[in-house]
């Protein structure tokens, strides 16, 4: 069942490659960006499971298609859809597209992947408090939850396209949840966009550069091969738009521009800021003196999915701590905190001490700045050789200056605002994390766009070789191949390669235990109580916790394996009293109730809780609640598993 969704993928990019006769390396990107949108639609509508029904459809049509120029002889409709003449069938052409050393060698590495990542599990923080819980949760719903229903309350609003290719990759088990699996959705989704990069790659390069295509993202930031930040899928896909956008040359109106809508709308999906980079993208658009009607449409088209997505979080009540913290500022209730100049000292030594990737190789572990100025020497050097054209050198210049400084600009005003209160990015190498992870977008992207150009020139440097038998442009075309792969091999991670392929289970089972002991003996009773309980599943739940109120990181790895049950949590202390459990349960906004027992007067606490509990049972604690609001008044009626 499963595979009719990458067989309807590959079907699909292959028809575009030949009806716009493209390489499948761009498809392969357009298809990824039109199923995720294909799939936060019908996870708005409730309906996931239903792309099952179009993968069906669409290997139906494109047998249909080639039935139908089987049978008939003159042109067709089916001849005029694809464009296709009587002596190029449909079907060997899509195989011709398909049977690329590239695609090969991106399935292999996807499956090895997949195989290799099964049996990881998340350690990293933020995996743990909502990229990992959100997939899950979608892997059970099939769909976003309603109002106040979603696993992580604290980032509602988060975007998400990581959790949508996720999701896919989860359906693997056939209904069976496998946590190693996301980490094998969030390296395809990655893949999938950096196809783009080779594009331009002869055949009998493509896939030893299709390698060193993946390898790139590791340079910038170790986190992926151990966590799945959507920062750096933010990165590559806005890397892909940027050379998308430089890349206009003989390329149909209908497929440029459709590409950047495509590439525009997952980039909005993708990561809150990621109107940050769609804006840097449009400036870079227009900086290259291009003005089109078409650029209206692209921007209205991805424009309107973020909107879509703001709308559907406004109803639904799905708002992030870090968005509400930003309003607070927006309005003017904000002062520099007093660590402020130690920031910006760490912030110094962020960018110029540490590698950005936080491993320690045989080879060069580059710090953020080296990378920075790399990119700038990089593409002097292209400008020089005439690889950038003279007309297009001053606006990519100015754009790549303008992105660093803005970029990087607007990331330590977030340390000393938004993070003010995080005092674990007063240490450089925390710092460096920071930088490189938020920064990635600039660093991937600027990274690819320089490859990009590279690779297109050298094509072209190849094809005028063919043409005119002359060596110097073949060894042009080769010294760029060689400049990338020395860049690359030369400053992978290839220690966090490792661990991500293999290494991990070395730390597998002490990892394990940690997450366990994580979950302290009322989380333990907590999850128990909402296993099998599938009423619960995106209707949240108060848990009323006894003892200190300092739980919330117990919390948050309870939370993660209470998904797909949301949970919200408040502490239980001996001076409530009905009035102040009823505030708490009104605050909360939840529809049901857990307590535990409490640490002292716990036949009191009982009482207290029977004034407001419906049914001849006293009230139990340990024990799932539903609860009925009317105004201000709250009545909790057992739950009950059977």
């Amino acid at each position: 069942m499963w595979l009719l969704i990458p067989t309807a993928f590959f079907l699909t990019a292959s028809v575009l490659a030949v009806k716009f006769k493209e390489s499948i390396c761009d498809t392969i990107a357009m298809t990824g960006a039109m199923q995720i949108l294909a799939l936060y639609l019908l996870a708005v509508i409730g309906e996931m499971r239903a792309i099952y029904v179009i993968a069906l459809l669409i290997i139906a049509f494109f047998v249909l298609i080639i039935y139908a120029e089987h049978c008939i002889k003159e042109a067709s409709l089916a001849s005029k859809i694809v464009n296709i003449n009587s002596k190029k069938r449909v079907f060997r052409r899509c195989l011709k597209a398909f049977f690329r050393p590239s695609v090969i060698t991106f399935i292999l590495v996807l499956t090895a992947v997949t195989y290799l990542t099964k049996d990881q599990i998340f350690t990293w923080w933020d995996d743990i408090n909502f990229w990992s819980s959100d997939a899950k949760q979608l892997f059970y719903l099939n769909r976003f939850p309603g109002k106040y229903g979603n696993v992580s309350p604290e980032f509602g609003d988060y975007p998400p396209v990581t959790s949508l290719f996720k999701w896919v990759f989860l359906q693997i088990s056939s209904g069976r949840y496998i946590e190693g699996l996301q980490f094998a959705g969030y390296f395809a989704l990655n893949a999938v966009f950096l196809m783009p990069l080779v594009k331009a790659v002869r055949d009998k390069l493509s896939a030893p550069a299709t390698l060193l295509a993946f390898m790139v993202p590791g340079i910038v930031n170790g986190i992926i091969f151990y966590g799945t930040p959507a920062d750096i899928t933010m990165g590559i896909i806005y890397g892909a738009l940027l050379y998308a956008i430089w890349d206009k040359r003989d390329h149909a109106s209908l497929f440029y521009y459709g590409r950047i809508a495509l590439y525009a709308a997952v980039l909005f999906l993708t990561k809150s800021v990621g109107i940050e980079w769609a804006l840097f993208a449009l400036l870079f658009y227009f900086m290259l003196g291009y003005k089109e009607r078409g650029i209206i449409f692209a921007s209205l088209f991805s424009a309107s999915f973020y909107g879509s997505w703001l709308l559907f979080c406004l109803i639904n009540r799905r708002v992030a701590k870090a968005t509400g913290l930003g309003i607070k500022m927006a309005t003017g209730s904000y002062s520099v905190p007093a660590n402020a100049l130690d920031k910006a000292r760490y912030f110094f030594l962020g960018l110029w001490t540490m590698p950005m990737h936080a491993d320690h190789n045989i080879t060069f572990d580059l710090p953020i700045g080296a990378v920075i100025i790399l990119i700038f020497a990089a593409f002097i050097l292209m400008v020089k050789k005439g690889i950038i054209a003279r007309e297009q050198a001053k606006p990519i210049g100015i754009f790549l200056l303008i992105s660093a400084f803005i970029s990087h600009a607007i990331i330590f005003i977030a340390h000393i605002s938004l993070f003010q209160a995080e005092d674990q990015y007063l240490d450089a190498f925390a710092m460096t994390n920071s930088i490189a992870r938020y920064g990635a977008p600039f660093t991937i992207g600027g990274i690819y766009l320089i490859a990009g150009i590279a690779f297109t020139k050298a094509r072209r440097y190849e094809k005028l070789s063919e043409k005119s038998d002359a060596p110097d442009n073949n060894k042009k075309a080769i010294l760029i191949y060689i400049a990338f792969a020395a860049f690359v091999l030369l400053t992978a991670d290839y220690k966090g390669m490792y661990k991500y392929l293999a290494g991990y289970r070395t730390e597998l089972a002490d990892n394990k235990t940690y997450n366990g002991d994580m979950i302290d003996d009322g989380g333990e009773m907590f999850i128990e109580a909402v296993y099998g309980h599938r009423d619960l599943w995106g209707h949240r739940v108060l848990n009323l916790r006894s003892g200190e109120s300092n739980h919330w990181v117990h919390d948050t790895y309870i939370s993660k394996e209470a998904s797909p049950v949301p949970a919200v949590y408040d502490t239980l202390t001996e001076t409530d009293t009905a009035a102040t459990i009823c505030e708490k349960i009104l605050s909360s906004h939840a529809e049901y109730l857990f307590a535990e027992v409490p640490s002292v007067g716990e036949e009191t606490m009982a009482e207290t809780f029977n004034t407001i509990t419906e049914g001849e049972e006293y009230f139990k604690f340990w024990k799932i609640y539903r609860i009925e609001k009317s105004g201000n008044d709250i009545k909790l009626y057992p739950v009950y598993l059977y």
